[in-house]
């Protein structure tokens, strides 16, 4: 839900000719039934495309540590693409930066194959979302939080502190992702959006890096994938993420646009 939020937000906020050269992507895009074909559903593609792509799973997000951040090192060095390899075929072993940064340049080339620019849109579409997920952009020897289950006492809508962040935190806001897109549209005014509108996915990871570490991990203890350990989340915890997701769901969308706006003049 948290996806299709961001692309209604993002579509909103695309220019005339963006829109134009992405209606006509997706439109020529409509044989693929892994989603419904509109711009919102779409954002969620890439994760049902990687159920029988497994290669792509890491693409998915930035391990930045929260004890010694390097994004040198959660990139993997960021890998260059072969000559002539097109971005969907990179390596397993990559980021949500870098493949945000080669799809980009991919969708932008008037020479990339129109079957590459599909992909291309369709993986923009869910990473830049993805890469405003605190737990996407960092690590405490904990999988991004998937180890850290949460007390079966509270009322969070998820398992673990990965899926809080992911699924269960956006279920407090509502039932329903275009009742949500226009609320949150409502507090996204001129300067908000210039001010988002700046940097690149670089400085965006880092940036949801430092809201990981201050608020995502402000936990009570430190489980990891070694001792399994559970925590409660206070009510406290709660309304900070709602706030830092609600913020975090408008600037995906402004930025979302903003890449498209930019490679699709």
């Amino acid at each position: 839900m948290g996806h299709e939020i961001t692309g209604l937000i993002a579509y909103d906020h695309l220019t005339l000719a963006a829109k134009g050269k992405v209606d006509g992507l997706l439109a020529a895009d409509a044989a693929d039934t892994l989603t419904a074909p509109d711009f919102a559903s779409r954002t969620t593609w890439a994760d049902k495309y990687r159920t029988g792509h497994r290669e792509t799973a890491v693409w998915h997000f930035v391990d930045i540590e929260i004890d010694n951040p390097n994004l040198n090192w959660a990139c993997y060095g960021f890998p260059p693409l072969a000559p002539g390899q097109p971005a969907s075929r990179g390596p397993a072993q990559d980021c949500v930066v870098n493949k945000i940064e080669e799809f980009a340049k991919e969708l932008q080339a008037a020479a990339t194959p129109r079957p590459e620019r599909i992909l291309a849109l369709k993986f923009l579409m869910h990473f830049v979302g993805d890469l405003h997920q605190p737990l996407h952009a960092s690590d405490h020897h904990d999988q991004g939080g998937n180890c850290i289950g949460l007390e079966p006492s509270g009322d969070y809508h998820s398992t673990n502190l990965h899926a809080f962040w992911d699924t269960g935190v956006i279920q407090q806001l509502g039932d329903s992702p275009v009742d949500i897109a226009i609320r949150l549209e409502r507090d996204i005014t001129s300067d908000k959006a210039r001010a988002w509108s700046r940097g690149g996915p670089r400085d965006w990871a880092l940036e949801n890096f430092a809201l990981a570490r201050n608020d995502a991990y402000a936990l009570p203890s430190e489980p990891t994938c070694e001792t399994r350990g559970s925590v409660t989340l206070s009510a406290t915890y709660q309304a900070r993420a709602r706030q830092d997701v609600v913020v975090q769901l408008e600037k995906a969308g402004v930025r979302l646009a903003y890449v498209l706006n930019g490679v699709l003049q």
